[in-house]
């Protein structure tokens, strides 16, 4: 007799193309005959174009709509299981409406909800508390990484928790354009080497930090250039930071890109410069490895268990004199870094599959039905 599946619905923000959404696009991609998934989004955006292209059931309401009964209605009439939530606005939703909600909720936890808000004042004042409060209200929690279990486990968040890790899919590795073809769109010579980063510009990311240890490893050594991928608040701020350093030349505003795999393979080495990452490994880690190239990456939350000296480089981001370092390191061993990246590449296929993503999704979704901590 064939298994009735969980319905799971996850909800989160229409507008969210970082880590949380490719996330969310990962889980419901899962190939588990047990465990299917649709989308509810606040509000419209790219995330449910994304959705509609890969076939995954995909709807979206206004978050005045979603105070009235809309999810309500939804859950009611897909015969929806469990409901998952993701990112800050969703547990803001979910603070005022859970009362309403008559199926088991559990949250996935991306990112240290303390910094959500770091980039404006009034909504970090505002919003930071009403995100915990929201937080709290939940029975099970989902975390991305060992450290954000160890930090709602610290702030006496009660109720079950599992850890699981991102996943990538290990047959995305076909690309749309060669190599040489993205250095020459953008004007990078063959024997110069490249350093990319990929990230929302956002303070949290550190972009500046990057580029003030990058200006300083430019002056030393020549044949070097910085693309940056990705678009944000700070995008401004960044290229007109860039263009009072003189270093115009020298960094490449790539803006958001889809095929970015495209990208990270016509660059030497990735970096990752963040102040805070929720994700073990982050996204851009795990593209970075799936090209087989090594990583610089910010020494926080699990990352020194993820990226040995054999694979990539830690860096401490608030020290520029340490990212320039490494940088310098990485140019000057161009053989070892090629090693590196096979060594996190191989790393990333045994551990960071999809098939072991949906599996402790499935794990942890049956575990919440069943009660069973």
């Amino acid at each position: 007799m064939e298994a009735i599946p969980i319905n799971i619905l996850q909800v989160i923000t229409g507008n969210d193309n970082g880590g949380g959404g490719n996330h969310v696009i990962n889980i419901c991609l899962n190939n588990i005959s047990e465990m299917k998934c649709s989308l509810c989004l606040i509000g419209d955006g790219m995330l449910y174009e994304k959705a509609k292209e890969l076939h995954i059931p995909a709807t979206y309401y206004s978050f005045k709509e979603l105070l009235g009964n809309k999810l309500g209605e939804y859950i009611e009439k897909n015969n929806i299981d469990i409901v998952n939530f993701h990112g800050a606005r969703a547990n803001f939703f979910y603070f005022m409406i859970a009362h309403k909600i008559k199926v088991p909720c559990v949250v996935t936890i991306h990112s240290d909800y303390r910094y959500d808000f770091i980039n404006n004042k009034f909504k970090r004042i505002f919003f930071t508390p009403l995100s915990a409060l929201g937080l709290k209200k939940y029975k099970n929690y989902i975390c991305v990484s060992q450290y954000l279990k160890n930090l709602i486990s610290k702030n006496n968040f009660k109720g079950n928790k599992y850890v699981i890790p991102n996943g990538i899919s290990l047959e995305k590795t076909y690309l749309k354009q060669d190599r040489e073809s993205i250095r020459n769109m953008y004007n990078i010579s063959k024997n110069e080497f490249l350093y990319s980063m990929v990230g929302r510009m956002h303070p949290i990311k550190n972009h500046e930090g990057l580029i003030d240890a990058f200006f300083k490893l430019q002056i030393e050594i020549k044949d070097i250039k910085l693309m940056l991928l990705g678009f944000g608040d700070l995008e401004e701020t960044l290229k007109e930071k860039v263009q009072k350093l003189n270093i115009q030349d020298k960094v490449i505003f790539a803006g958001f890109k889809e095929n970015v795999l495209d990208y990270i393979n016509a660059s030497d080495v990735g970096v990752l410069t963040s102040f805070s990452e929720g994700g073990a490994p982050p996204l851009a880690v795990l593209e970075t490895a799936l090209m087989k190239k090594t990583i610089i990456c910010s020494k926080v939350g699990d990352m020194e268990s993820i990226i040995g000296e054999n694979e990539g480089f830690l860096v401490n981001p608030y020290d520029i004199n340490d990212m320039y370092d490494k940088m310098r390191c990485a140019y000057m061993n161009k053989e070892k870094i090629e090693l590196m990246g096979k060594n996190l590449y191989n790393k990333v296929i045994h551990e960071f599959s999809l098939d072991n993503f949906w599996k402790r999704y499935f794990d942890a979704y049956s575990k919440i039905l069943s009660g069973v901590n």
